[in-house]
């Protein structure tokens, strides 16, 4: 049993359950460690959640064998209701008391529309169940997701709801070895990401589920910009970087309590983006068909920067785009710039250059 690769609601923060988060490029490269993980191993059959970050992961396995791979709902995530691609930071912040039962008792955490702890149980348990009996004397693989498994496991284990995390946190692409013998199944082990090194592992990156005797958030959460309440904040923008360009759309972001961030999206370009998208042929006719959104300005307090913030306002960018069904996040900045490098790390490719200017593009459908 596996879990998928490391996809954008865990590099974003954002609670995906059936939102459907694309593969990031750390996850490529974990799907490239599994594939070598088991490149000795005889499989007989894969088996897959029907959600894209699970099945995309499941091909590491499935196509060096030249084998199908059997998609389900029912190795699907919990379903998320209207907490679906919120920001954890969020949830954190406005739902503390249910985000504290989905993390230590999830059988007494529901929110409007979201899918039963039971319910996610017994369909994880009767699928790898019935697929197991299918395989007598075979080996399978079956690809699922964080929470579905961790509680598929606090079942197996016998442990009640309120003793879910003892069940060991699953990093990405993690595996774990079941065995179905008489009617019974039982874990040999759990949680394994050995063929994950510090660079490709999700989890060497992030500190929260670490055992710890105090934890602190490492989540944003997002308010409609407020001039009066974020002055400093702004202030801090215009002292580094000036005047803050017109947006239709603007946000800051908070750590808890602290102001650390802003952002700024419209979904129209302008000034040196209006130059570059005109160079661009391909790409003025997907702006003029309204398939592109813009990132005006995205900013991070310097005492808050290289700790994995940047790239969550970013998934705030993305979130806000694809409701309005936009392919492509898209933003102009000074060529060889800190914003420019910073972007391409997490998705974004440049596409043209001119007078000094980088325009750069993220393909964001998930559809």
């Amino acid at each position: 049993m596996i879990r998928h690769a490391e996809a954008e609601g865990n590099l974003y923060r954002r609670a995906h359950g059936h939102a459907n988060g694309l593969v990031t490029g750390r996850g490529y490269m974990q799907i490239g460690r599994l594939r070598e993980r088991f490149k000795d191993e005889k499989i007989h059959a894969v088996y897959s959640s029907d959600l894209s970050r699970a099945y995309v992961t499941a091909a590491a396995l499935s196509e060096p064998r030249g084998l199908p791979i059997i998609k389900t709902k029912q190795l699907r995530e919990v379903d998320f209701g209207v907490w679906e691609d919120m920001a954890w930071g969020n949830l954190e912040y406005f739902e503390t008391e249910k985000n504290s039962l989905f993390s230590m008792d999830p059988a007494r955490w529901s929110v409007e529309g979201s899918e039963d702890f039971e319910d996610v149980v017994a369909r994880m348990t009767q699928y790898i169940v019935e697929a197991a009996k299918r395989h007598d004397g075979e080996t399978i693989a079956v690809f699922s997701h964080g929470f579905a498994i961790r509680v598929f496991f606090c079942r197996l284990m016998g442990l009640k709801s309120s003793e879910s995390r003892k069940v060991l946190y699953c990093d990405n692409t993690a595996v774990a070895l079941l065995l179905y013998d008489d009617g019974e199944l039982t874990i040999e082990y759990q949680s394994d990401n050995s063929h994950l090194d510090t660079e490709s592992s999700t989890f060497a990156h992030q500190s929260w589920w670490r055992a710890k005797q105090s934890w602190t958030s490492e989540n944003l959460r997002y308010m409609p910009l407020d001039e009066v309440r974020d002055s400093e904040l702004l202030k801090s923008y215009e002292n580094e970087a000036g005047e803050r360009p017109a947006a239709e759309k603007e946000y800051a972001a908070f750590l808890t309590n602290e102001p650390v961030g802003l952002l700024g999206i419209s979904e129209m370009p302008a000034g040196d983006a209006e130059r570059l998208v005109s160079q661009n042929p391909q790409l003025s006719e997907e702006v003029k068909a309204g398939k592109a959104g813009w990132i005006k300005y995205i900013y991070l307090k310097p005492d808050h920067r290289r700790m994995n913030f940047g790239v969550q306002l970013i998934g705030q960018a993305v979130t806000d785009f694809r409701k309005h069904r936009k392919e492509l996040l898209c933003l102009a900045a000074p060529a060889g710039s800190t914003i420019v490098r910073f972007c391409c790390k997490y998705g974004f490719e440049i596409v043209c250059e001119a007078e000094d200017k980088s325009l750069l593009l993220k393909n964001i459908k998930n559809w």
